[in-house]
């Protein structure tokens, strides 16, 4: 998905606003700021909406601007050796790699010399690896863009081509096939709905109502916390609803006291998350009600 798809869709998803008024929004703020580019008006639009646009997990195709805190499962395609090169401020070390997804190939350079014995040490062409805050350059020697690898990313083998070794094992999403089934899956959080955190039930009838039963009135409400978001494993995604005990749960991932800064930091892309779920049909596709959460450190498993 293009990167301005993914905004709109943000947008669209955060707030009550129509795909018509938000591109009648765009068009006034370029007309009010000529010079923004249609990104930045896109960004400055979902800002005035109370949508903070950051995504974190990308494929090759999508990085074609510079990007920050990007997220890219990837298969190192060719492993270059380490060079010194000389700078300014004296000389340095540098690796490049060349990493690719089913949408395309991209180079990654690493100057963290950290970083740069890790992967010497641990990583080979043909690995499956998980790259996660990294960020994108445009790069004058290649014209093209460039991912570039830091002190602070991580860098998360998922899978050695030679051996087939898989460091956990998990369903992937797209072998959610079968209705009433539980699965395990783990991903990160990538969309969190909020229009509906509640559900209004009457407790006598069990009826879902908006504000009274017609039957009992409100005499015998129960409100019950519901939260419904979409787990992605890094080829696929699903949505995933959390309930009572379970939303508690998963609301507890994130350290904000507010309900609306909770579900906003959580749905930033950061926290990837291990659930355990029943597959429910709901308009002709599997989604999940989960059993239980619970939070994970960065890693992927594979097939």
């Amino acid at each position: 998905m293009e990167v301005e798809d993914w905004s709109i869709n943000q947008i669209l998803e955060k707030t009550k606003l129509t795909r018509e008024q938000i591109e009648e929004k765009i068009k006034k703020k370029i007309e009010e700021f000529p010079a923004l580019t249609r990104e930045a008006a896109i960004r400055s639009v979902a800002a005035d909406n109370g949508v903070i646009l950051i995504r974190r997990d990308y494929k090759v195709s999508d990085i074609k601007e510079e990007l920050s805190h990007l997220n890219l499962r990837c298969r190192i395609i060719r492993k270059f050796e380490a060079k010194e090169v000389n700078l300014r401020g004296g000389k340095s070390k540098v690796m490049n790699l060349i990493v690719g997804d089913e949408t395309g190939q991209i180079r990654v350079v690493v100057w963290d010399t950290n970083k740069i014995s890790e992967i010497e040490k641990d990583l080979n062409e043909g690995d499956e690896i998980l790259i996660i805050n990294a960020y994108s350059k445009f790069s004058n020697f290649s014209n093209n863009f460039e991912i570039n690898i830091g002190a602070n990313t991580l860098l998360k083998l998922i899978e050695h081509r030679e051996t087939g070794a898989v460091l956990d094992k998990y369903t992937r999403i797209s072998q959610i096939t079968e209705e009433n089934k539980v699965y395990r899956v783990r991903g990160f959080i990538t969309r969190i709905f909020t229009n509906n955190t509640f559900i209004i039930k009457c407790s006598i009838c069990g009826k879902r109502v908006d504000e009274k039963c017609d039957i009992h009135g409100d005499k015998a409400l129960s409100k019950t916390l519901m939260i419904s978001s979409v787990i992605d494993d890094g080829l696929s995604s699903t949505k995933v609803t959390f309930f009572d005990r379970v939303a508690d749960k998963f609301l507890s991932l994130s350290k904000e006291t507010d309900l609306r800064q909770k579900l906003n930091d959580i749905s930033f892309g950061l926290y990837q998350i291990e659930v355990e779920g029943v597959a429910r049909s709901f308009n002709g596709s599997l989604s999940l009600t989960a059993k239980d959460v619970k939070a994970v450190d960065y890693i992927v498993s594979a097939d």
